[in-house]
């Protein structure tokens, strides 16, 4: 949990939740061993952090009964977007508090899972640029990053096999969207939604740095679909490989460096998450 709102948030959740087990995170896959010893319950296990504590979460409870609550804090805060979750922690609480539940799918990646998306490329770089940055946070983060990037990225070649088409590429990026959006709020993948059994693909072909700067703003409103350069559709499953490191973040967290090869595929409603939207919003979420 962050440091800076800890006491704050205890207090709520001591209020809404009397008698609740708390567990600190203190180092990575903490969350995901906390989230494992209790998944065979049907207990509501809440998530209070920001898309990589969630995502560790979600990779303890897999497999369980468990249910997913989540309270926002952190600097993307892509994934709960498409819950309509507030960043305000007394009404996320009060949400939980309701337990209006759906199942969603989630994206398995050579035994790791991740709710939101998976990106190969650019987006990466990003990531790295991102943690590097210490007095800035959230959109305006991103973007100090990604200008950052810009200043040493190289496209790359990859070789990409679609629910059984093989196929070599040079591309700008790829994202596997589950969910909509990515990066703190660039709609990569627009017309993704959670429980239809699909990954929604996006890959932008290879773009010299004047074409990144005209086009990418696109994304942050879904509007980068019909240029030339991009490419999007919906498959099960993806494999990509390199003869190079494959630079790839799942959930926003950076994978390690020593990947040349990842296998990508859907795992059908796969959890039980609590929402915040009406019967018209879940149709099209």
């Amino acid at each position: 949990m962050a440091k800076k709102v800890e006491a704050r948030v205890m207090e709520l959740v001591e209020h809404y939740f009397p008698g609740i087990n708390v567990y600190r995170t203190d180092r990575p896959g903490a969350a995901t061993r906390f989230a494992a010893e209790i998944k065979q319950n049907s207990d509501v296990v809440i998530a209070a952090g920001g898309d990589g504590t969630i995502n560790e979460v979600l990779n303890g409870l897999i497999g369980g009964g468990g249910v997913l609550g989540i309270i926002p804090i952190g600097s993307g805060n892509d994934f709960v977007k498409m819950l309509n979750l507030p960043r305000d922690y007394e009404k996320a609480l009060r949400i939980i508090q309701q337990h209006n539940t759906m199942r969603i799918d989630v994206g398995k990646v050579d035994g790791r899972y991740f709710l939101n998306g998976l990106g190969i490329g650019f987006d990466a770089y990003v990531v790295i640029e991102s943690q590097k940055v210490k007095w800035l946070r959230g959109f305006v983060m991103y973007l100090f990053a990604i200008l950052k990037t810009l200043k040493h990225y190289h496209n790359m070649s990859v070789n990409l096999k679609l629910d059984g088409r093989e196929e070599q590429r040079e591309i700008f990026m790829i994202t596997v969207g589950n969910g909509k959006s990515l990066g703190g709020g660039f709609f990569l993948t627009p017309r993704a939604k959670l429980d239809d059994g699909v990954f929604d693909i996006c890959i932008f072909r290879a773009l010299t740095t004047p074409e990144v700067l005209k086009n990418l703003p696109k994304a942050l409103h879904g509007k980068h679909l019909f240029l030339p350069q991009v490419e999007y559709f919906q498959a099960r499953e993806l494999s990509v490989s390199s003869p190079d490191w494959l630079p790839m973040h799942i959930d926003g967290e950076l994978m390690p460096t020593n990947i040349q090869q990842v296998s990508v595929e859907v795992v059908p409603r796969a959890i039980e998450v609590i929402h915040n939207l009406n019967h018209a919003e879940k149709e099209v979420r």
